[in-house]
């Protein structure tokens, strides 16, 4: 059973968050050798395939310098040029091929961990520290399990690639022997037959060690990701407070958001009641494209919209199916929809009727 560094087991299965952070650091199951026997399989089938092309490009090439070199002499001007041309021919044969190395090491690497672009790996100053560790590090790398572990890998693919390599050469060594004798293109056309062959052998021997490998990392890492009962409970401690220090937040805002809105009340033109369970205020101002919704509640909090409304002198209506659909239809600092409009116009002309009539009193 895996232990932590003070000697605790562990015995629980990773959490969601620690295998976030985890990934965060740099830290995922990845075996290195699934992505060297994916670019040696493909590298090589990409060298086969383009080898013909590769290698006539290259001959082309020299004949022309040889031709230019006849007629051109060779001054200070003349070597730079050709130096230019080398730089430019060997650019475009190998910078595609390199590219397309480039990105199948790139799809076998997130087709092991997917992608995620970590930072803290580089930016963490642990990580810088423990490069200063040399001596202690060392020794981890020596004694640990996962030297051994390694030490035992290195053999196996010695072991393995090895038979390969042998097997394919004795069935050929009647034929390297008879190399002697062959014309310069023959000997040519069977030494890259010849390096093909070792190629996918050996790959498909290291896919089969890269299989075995891959399971073991994920194994390894799911192993060494697991948390004693003590870090689950301070993780659950951590995580509760957490969430306490959320919801707390959450409910100041939410106390600072319903004494704003209730300040506002004042500013309204009426107050439109169910006639106590619900309550919303609107405002109305020349050249509004429509009423606007400044505050509106329920139960306690319309009980408190009508007293507001009350010590202003706001006028307070009731109706019950337009302060019902009112509330439910429009949020605040939001203006009416037209469905409402008739609804609220009459409500409106009358608040307005009664404060005519209250001035010319």
């Amino acid at each position: 059973m895996a232990e932590n560094k003070d000697g605790q087991e562990k015995t629980e299965a990773a959490s969601g968050k620690r295998l976030s952070e985890a990934r965060d650091k740099g830290q995922v199951a990845k075996s290195i050798d699934t992505t060297s026997a994916v670019l040696l399989l493909f590298g090589g089938i990409i060298v086969y395939t383009f080898g013909d092309a590769m290698m006539e490009s290259l001959s082309s090439f020299i004949r022309l310098m040889f031709r230019q070199a006849a007629v051109t002499p060779l001054t200070e001007t003349s070597i730079s040029h050709y130096y230019g041309d080398l730089i430019v021919f060997i650019g475009t044969l190998l910078f595609p091929i390199l590219g397309a190395i480039v990105l199948i090491s790139l799809i076998a690497e997130i087709a092991q961990v997917g992608f995620h672009f970590s930072t803290k790996k580089f930016t963490d100053p642990s990580n810088a520290l423990r490069m200063f560790k040399i001596l202690p590090n060392l020794k981890n790398m020596i004694f640990s399990s996962r030297a051994v572990v390694e030490l035992l890998k290195g053999f196996v693919k010695l072991l393995v690639i090895g038979s390969v390599v042998y097997t394919v050469l004795d069935d050929r060594v009647t034929q390297l022997v008879e190399l002697i004798s062959m014309p310069l293109h023959h000997i040519a056309m069977f030494m890259a037959e010849l390096g093909f062959e070792l190629v996918y052998k050996v790959a498909l021997a290291y896919f089969m060690i890269a299989a075995a490998d891959f399971f073991w990392q994920k194994f390894k890492y799911k192993r060494d990701m697991m948390m004693t009962k003590q870090e689950v409970k301070e993780e659950s401690k951590q995580s509760e407070g957490d969430m306490q220090s959320k919801l707390r937040m959450r409910a100041i805002g939410r106390d600072r958001l319903r004494r704003l809105m209730l300040q506002r009340v004042k500013e309204a033109d009426v107050v439109i009641t169910n006639p106590t369970h619900y309550a919303i205020a609107l405002q109305y101002k020349p050249g509004m494209e429509a009423p606007l919704v400044i505050a509106k509640g329920v139960d306690h909090l319309a009980l408190k919209i009508r007293e507001i409304a009350t010590n202003a002198n706001i006028p307070i209506v009731e109706d019950k199916p337009l302060a019902q659909a009112l509330y439910k239809m429009v949020d605040i600092d939001q203006f009416i929809p037209e469905t409402l409009f008739r609804a609220v116009a009459q409500v409106l002309a009358y608040v307005y009727k009664l404060k005519s009539k209250s001035t010319a009193a």
